[in-house]
């Protein structure tokens, strides 16, 4: 929370049209929005896919209320040509346009980049896709999961499934893409401040997969060595039906050069009464851990030594014999890092968040009082904060068509036509 400064915030002339739905590119405008940009999120007829997922009311959902607050929202049928002028005046009203439909709709639709550029060649078009521009798959469309498995980082972070691993829960490349969305469109801004040319921005959930990946999609001197006996041995342990963490075990017993420490020095460990999470990943905190544990050090950390593998169970049995409590009171009195493994709800609650405004509550005219996460930044002077919750389905669409220079006479027919929805929809 803010305690001196503008009581607007960094973005507070910038104006943004979002024509995205799901999540990736609505987190990029939430946390444009959080900057004080105004942010005026199209939906079609049918309401944004995330109004339909985790229902509360008819049009309103929590997943739709978590991703999209402090935006105007509105309703344009994008497929119905009379849709155009509609569109072509935002663009013109806009800094930024937020696109994120099938690529084959772009042009269709008339909301690419080419056509837009006609319409404001000051306006940054940020173009989100699922692979990337280019490419043999430029044009399919895809979803978290998909890329959690194109881009191997889904090998590393994916829970058991047994024979398959299940997708990583929260959609990690859907979330990370919003903030290197909004982190480009800031640096795209940036540039038109310097040259006042508008440009075409391109990111994708593959892009943001591999590089949440930079530490383990890596090529170095040597590392092909082995690896078509690797890729053989694996194929043998698929063959044999046996399970997807046995698997993984073997993979990062063959490839993973530090697992040693990820084994029992940077982890989640069973305690007597829970979880408790410790993260130590230098000599120092190492040589630590041995001494507030009374563990002696491995000769090796090497997952396929007997020994060290001996001393892992031992960690484990000793970490089940004292509550997380206690755990968590003598590994910060010898200063290792470490901290209480929460469920989601607990979270929710935890001094550390609260303290930070990590969370917020929200009223929402339709459905009431509700909880979700807050900005994960803050600045000395000038404001971060989620300015209001959702908007409800149409609630802005009358308002905006004024602003964007529809007159009223053209706004109730395209009302009656179906074109666009107000609030009473």
């Amino acid at each position: 929370m803010t305690t001196e400064g503008s009581s607007s915030g960094i973005l507070a002339d910038i104006r943004i049209v979002e024509l995205a739905q799901n999540a990736a590119i609505p987190h990029c405008g939430r946390l444009l929005a959080g900057l004080g940009a105004d942010v005026v999120k199209v939906e079609p007829p049918e309401g944004d896919a995330m109004r339909h997922v985790a229902s509360i009311t008819e049009m309103e959902s929590r997943a739709y209320a978590v991703i999209n607050p402090g935006k105007r929202g509105i309703v344009v049928d994008l497929r119905r040509p009379e849709a155009r002028p509609v569109i072509d005046a935002l663009f013109a009203w806009a800094d930024v346009a937020l696109v994120a439909l099938k690529p084959n709709d772009l042009a269709r639709y008339g909301i690419d980049w080419d056509h837009a550029r006609t319409v404001n060649p000051r306006l940054i078009h940020l173009t989100q896709t699922a692979l990337g521009p280019e490419g043999p798959d430029a044009d399919h469309p895809g979803y978290d999961a998909l890329v959690q498995g194109r881009s191997g980082l889904g090998w590393v972070m994916n829970r058991s499934g047994g024979s398959a691993p299940q997708p990583t829960r929260p959609a990690v490349n859907d979330f990370s893409t919003g903030f290197v969305a909004a982190f480009a469109v800031l640096a795209a801004l940036r540039h038109r401040d310097q040259t006042g040319e508008g440009q075409r921005v391109d990111t994708s959930l593959l892009g943001t997969a591999m590089s949440l990946a930079t530490p383990i999609v890596t090529r170095f001197p040597g590392d092909a060595d082995g690896l078509d006996e690797l890729d053989e041995e694996l194929a043998a342990l698929r063959l044999a039906g046996v399970g997807f963490d046995d698997q993984r075990a073997h993979y990062d017993r063959r490839v993973e050069p530090a697992g040693g420490a990820f084994q029992l020095y940077f982890r989640h460990y069973q305690t007597a009464d829970g979880l408790i999470s410790v993260a130590g990943m230098a000599p120092g905190l190492f040589a630590k851990f041995h001494r507030i544990t009374g563990l002696p050090a491995p000769e090796v950390r090497d997952v396929n030594d007997a020994g060290f593998r001996q001393l892992v169970q031992d960690a484990e049995a000793l970490f089940a014999t004292r509550t997380t409590a206690d755990w968590l009171e003598t590994l910060q009195a010898g200063g290792y890092p470490c901290g209480p493994y929460n469920l989601p709800h607990e979270a929710l609650d935890d001094p550390q968040v609260l303290a930070n405004d990590y969370m917020v509550e929200l009223d929402h005219p339709t459905f009431g009082r509700y909880t979700a996460s807050g900005m994960p930044m803050r600045f000395e002077r000038s404001t971060a904060a989620v300015p209001g919750p959702s908007p409800r389905f149409g609630q802005h669409t009358l308002a905006v068509m004024g602003e964007i220079g529809i007159d009223d006479d053209e706004t109730a027919a395209l009302v009656d036509d179906g074109v666009i929805a107000d609030g009473s929809v």
